[in-house]
């Protein structure tokens, strides 16, 4: 086996890192890779498993669906600018998902390259538009601090990818590295707490709204942020409007809220709200957004705040936070129980009682049409998921891959354990992983 120094610098990194699996395709450039993580299992050294994926928009999906089900940072190598086009829309998943991949290639061509402008080619302004960071490492770096700056980035929040492009010289070095102490895991910016006086303010709108609504995407990403939002939700009565991304409020809870089986395009609830509790919430980045009441009084607490210099609603908030909500919920929902007063009890108690019996009322209603479909053939997405429910059990993983019946999937699947729903945050879909198809077919 070749000594591959700058490979066994990135294992180093890696393994600080808990990176389990390098998901590749293979190529010409894989070789130090692969050959270096071969010679350290055959000695019993620590190293990642490689996972060999036929497509390089496999790769990148299985790192996906590994960061969803085990919460590490991801590790996919593909081949140069041909492996890194290939990756696709499985790039522009990973983004929307928040997936912290660092993913690297070889760079391609003789130095005097250059594109239509004249320009230097430069590989980076292929992804530039889906990552984080992503940089072309040259000769006289230091080859763990940049690896290391890779994975910072990439775990820091709001998670997401990072492209890392290395000459073949640097990439195939045999060289010694100078020595250096032993790699530990890579340390994050954290995000400063939540303004208690903002979270004040906050509270006292939430608890004198009439008709509250909080809307959810990823918060469920911190596993424990779901018993936190169900505790937040039954302090204010408030129904919790979820997206089918992750378990990040059960959809079996009084509370959480449905729409009727008759209904059209739009949200109901979005336009009947008087106020707006967005926790870690994105828009959907295609589909025209349902418009809320004028007068509607936001307040938004996220991670990522800037939402690409898009307002939610296009509206800018009454109250912005930047904060980790699962640090946030909880000191939010001390300060509003500070503020109820007895009567303000009595009527959070009859509210939830409307909406537990409005919950009941729809989820028996989509329990009917799915009954009505039982002799359908071909069999129709409402039969299909209420069998679907019947068959599984709490722990049971779910992989939703649907966009046209997601609705029906989100009413007729009943999810209640944390992380036991993985889906797609972007809108690049297969019908399972090699079809070649993409956009809006979508998969089951």
């Amino acid at each position: 086996m070749e000594n591959y120094s700058t490979i066994k610098a990135l294992i180093d990194v890696m393994n600080a890192n808990g990176v389990e699996f390098v998901f590749f395709n293979p190529g010409i450039d894989n070789v130090p890779v692969l050959e270096t993580l071969a010679a350290y299992r055959a000695q019993g050294k620590k190293s990642p498993r490689g996972i060999l994926c036929l497509d390089e928009f496999v790769a990148m999906t299985a790192a996906h669906g590994n960061y969803m089900a085990s919460g590490r940072p991801q590790v996919v190598s593909v081949h140069s600018e041909l492996g890194t086009l290939q990756i696709g829309g499985a790039l522009h998943n990973a983004q929307w998902g928040r997936v912290p991949v660092v993913f690297f290639t070889e760079t391609q061509g003789p130095p005097q390259r250059v594109n239509w402008r004249g320009e230097p080619f430069d590989q980076g302004t292929m992804v530039r538009n889906f990552v984080k960071w992503d940089h072309l490492l040259k000769a006289n770096e230091d080859i763990y601090d940049v690896f290391q700056e890779a994975f910072r980035i990439a775990t820091t929040e709001p998670y997401g990818p990072v492209y890392l492009t290395l000459p073949r010289e640097v990439l195939w070095s045999k060289s010694e590295i100078p020595a250096k102490k032993s790699s530990k895991q890579t340390s994050t910016e954290t995000v400063p707490p939540a303004d208690i006086n903002v979270l004040k303010k906050a509270a006292e709108i939430l608890v004198n709204a009439e008709n509250p609504l909080i809307v959810t995407g990823y918060s469920g990403r911190n596993l424990q942020s779901v018993a936190l939002l169900i505790e937040l939700a039954e302090t204010l009565s408030a129904r919790v409007l979820t997206s089918d991304i992750r378990v990040n409020f059960p959809n079996t809870h009084p509370l959480a809220a449905y729409l009727s089986p008759g209904g059209g395009f739009g949200n109901p609830l979005l336009t009947k709200a008087d106020v707006i509790l967005a926790i870690d919430y994105d828009m959907h980045y295609a589909a025209p957004p349902t418009t809320p009441m004028p007068d509607v009084k936001i307040i938004h607490i996220d991670i990522d705040t800037v939402k690409k210099g898009v307002p939610l609603w296009g509206k800018k908030p009454d109250i912005l936070l930047k904060a980790d909500s699962s640090q946030a919920m909880p000191a939010l929902n001390e300060l509003i129980k500070q503020k109820l007063t007895k009567e303000k009890r009595e009527q959070f108690r009859t509210r939830f009682k409307l909406l537990e019996t409005e919950h009941k009322k729809l989820d028996g209603e989509w329990r009917t049409l799915a009954m009505s479909h039982a002799d359908r053939k071909p069999i129709s997405a409402h039969w299909l998921s209420r069998c679907i429910d019947e068959a599984i059990d709490d722990d049971t993983f779910i992989v939703n891959q649907t966009i046209s019946p997601s609705t029906i999937v989100a009413h007729q699947v009943h999810r209640t354990k944390p992380g036991t729903l993985l889906s797609c945050a972007g809108g690049v879909y297969r019908l399972g992983t090699g079809s070649g198809s993409g956009g809006e077919t979508g998969g089951a």
